[in-house]
């Protein structure tokens, strides 16, 4: 194994010049260029352990998850690892799979393992340790958090926004009963986008929201479609994109000629359904922006202990099918 005096001899550089580059620091354009050869001619590889133990740091992340498995934390997550490997870091996860009494122990674990930095997606209200994270010594980061807290960072998802876009746009369509198939609402964000249906409808007083209440399975949505659809509603947002499947489900098997002339708008990963159907609206978390600003914010957070105010970040879905959107 190559060592950094072997590079600083190689590139005819000082083995100060060699850790100032490892280290991120500037240098002469010439000098840079010339460790940069060096180092892929020696096939070099800091040990990172060794520069951890010396400035105080473990180079990794912990992400605190609820669903480690969902599509939209895969997405997020695998962006964020992106980021942080090209600055070299690692990432070490941790998830609660829904149980809040869980969030103190996992939150030990990751401590534990001494990580950097820490980014938690979490939209529920109902931890009562809540408050620990402001209270941490190293930079935190929240997506879709329900709370602002002193010293810490959030990643704010515009779920009002887009529900009340779509619900908008469905009232200026001439839909007079429109229908909303919406998640539990002890869920920050079940209950942002509920409340973006519900304000946007209170703007047209034509308009009559028909609510329905889902638990984020596909036989709820199926069983929330067929209910709304019997009370003569024209056009349906379903919040939640397990829910929409199920919801889709029985609009196909059904056969009830209401369902073809629905206008539907749901949650979905993809905008290409849209792009094949024009009775069709799709809301799209960006997944892969959500990730990277998020791994951004909490390098600029780790690399810069100046930075003590907490940011709050918002990023907008993507919208297809909505004509400008």
């Amino acid at each position: 194994m190559s060592s950094i005096r072997e590079v600083a001899k190689l590139a005819g550089v000082s083995v100060g010049s060699v850790s100032r580059y490892l280290n991120g620091q500037q240098l002469k354009a010439a000098n840079m260029e010339k460790i940069a050869a060096a180092i892929e001619a020696l096939d070099y590889k800091e040990n990172i352990i060794a520069k951890g133990l010396k400035n105080n740091r473990s180079f990794s992340v912990g992400l605190l998850m609820n669903s480690i498995s969902s599509q939209f934390g895969a997405e997020t997550v695998s962006a964020i690892e992106g980021v942080m490997e090209e600055n070299g870091y690692s990432i070490l996860l941790s998830g609660f799979k829904g149980d809040v009494s869980m969030v103190d122990k996992k939150l030990d674990y990751l401590m534990q393992h001494a990580v950097d930095g820490l980014i938690v997606f979490m939209s529920e209200q109902d931890w009562d340790g809540m408050e620990r994270l402001a209270e941490l010594d190293i930079p935190v980061l929240m997506i879709n958090s329900p709370a602002q807290m002193a010293g810490v960072d959030r990643i704010q998802v515009e779920d009002y926004k887009s529900v009340e876009t779509v619900v908008a746009h469905f009232a200026i369509a001439g839909h007079r009963r429109i229908g909303i198939l919406a998640a539990p609402q002890n869920d920050f964000v079940a209950r942002e986008r509920l409340a973006g249906a519900e304000d946007a409808a209170a703007a047209y007083p034509q308009v009559q929201l028909v609510t329905a209440i889902g638990d984020y399975s596909r036989s709820s949505g199926y069983n929330g479609a067929k209910e709304l659809l019997s009370q003569e509603i024209t056009a349906l947002l379903v919040t939640n994109y397990n829910m929409a499947m199920g919801a889709l489900e029985y609009l196909q098997a059904s056969g009830d000629p209401r369902g073809r002339q629905l206008l539907l708008a749901h949650y979905d990963y993809t905008s290409e359904m849209a792009e094949l159907r024009n009775d069709r609206i799709i809301i799209k978390a960006p997944t892969k922006k959500i990730g990277q600003l998020s791994a951004e914010r909490l390098l600029l957070r780790m690399n810069d202990t100046s930075l003590t105010e907490s940011a709050s970040l918002s990023v907008a879905n993507d919208i297809f099918g909505i004509p400008d959107k």
